[in-house]
């Protein structure tokens, strides 16, 4: 695809992918638009259609999302759940009414049922059962934005992708605790040089893990694929590789140069017990795959992390 010239709407396009998504828009000649909360409360249907007709997008990735870690989503079922609904739903109909030729909207591999039958996920398992309880809501809004894709899709000849991302880190990732994802989250505790590393759950759980970087570059991939014509809809983009909880925190550990003891708090949620996804159709049908591996990204993560707090005020 040549994105030269290309106005490119992305929504969150100021936050942890939304920023990488923009620079690699920028590196491929495209004309990139980041807009945040402050260009527009994506809740408001009518101040979403102003904003993109204002924008005039030939193509939008919708990124914006009220969310956090599997802490936040816990004591945040309503936010995550209603505010998600609306994000979504918004911003797929005003992308239509403002002339958008397409839309990718940002899914998550946490909308798979919480145990489905095959592992990895593959495409076909997506709706065999409800999503794992600690972040059902907002898995559920995730849901109602790829079915209501399609419908716009059929009716309407909207191009849509949904990239399903697996568990997100890498530079730019959340500093609050309660809204950092479990690498973000496990960095920052082991550079604070605790007495033990302290890791929610029993450390079984597995998780696939993708670089942020990565994922900016395969979700260039599927918009570009669906600007071609190619119906993309739900896809997998992650690695296709399973770590357990108690494996990662090794790995984090070594990156951090943490010696200290790991300890398990099993009074807190593991969420879905195997997440892991089967990229095989990714692979075959975008011709792409991820890059980073998990070491690689640690290291360049922990010297992000390193650097920003280098620089904060003591």
């Amino acid at each position: 695809m040549d994105w030269r010239g290309k106005r490119v709407l992305v929504t969150g396009g100021r936050g942890f992918l939304g920023r990488h998504l923009v620079r690699g828009l920028q590196a491929r000649g495209a004309h990139a638009i980041p807009v945040g909360r402050g260009d527009a409360d994506l809740r408001d249907r009518s101040a979403t259609r102003l904003l993109f007709e204002a924008v005039e997008p030939d193509i939008v990735l919708h990124c914006a999302v009220q969310g956090g870690g599997i802490g936040w989503m816990r004591e945040h079922p309503v936010e995550s759940g209603r505010d998600n609904a609306l994000i979504n739903v918004h911003a797929l109909d005003a992308a239509w009414r403002s002339g958008a030729r397409v839309f990718v909207g940002i899914s998550s591999a946490c909308a798979y049922p919480r145990q489905p039958a095959t592992i990895p996920f593959p495409e076909s398992e997506l709706w065999n059962g409800r999503p794992e309880p600690t972040n059902d809501t907002y898995a559920q809004t995730k849901r109602l934005m790829m079915s209501l894709g399609e419908a716009y899709s059929q009716q309407f000849g909207l191009r849509c992708a949904f990239p399903m991302l697996a568990n997100l880190y890498g530079p730019g990732d959340h500093l609050t605790p309660e809204r950092a994802h479990v690498v973000a989250a496990l960095i920052q505790r082991a550079l604070a040089r605790p007495e033990a590393l302290v890791v929610w759950g029993t450390g079984r759980a597995t998780r696939e893990h993708l670089y942020v970087e990565d994922a900016a570059d395969g979700v260039l991939a599927c918009a570009a694929a669906a600007a071609d014509g190619v119906d993309v809809g739900p896809i997998n983009v992650g690695t296709g590789v399973e770590v357990s909880v108690a494996e990662l925190a090794e790995a984090v550990a070594a990156a951090c140069d943490y010696a200290g003891p790991i300890r398990f708090d099993a009074s807190r949620p593991d969420g879905q017990p195997r997440k892991c996804l089967d990229v095989s159709r990714m692979q075959e049908l975008l011709g792409w795959r991820a890059s980073t591996s998990l070491a690689e990204g640690l290291a360049r993560t922990v010297a992000w992390y390193r650097q920003v707090l280098e620089q904060e005020p003591t």
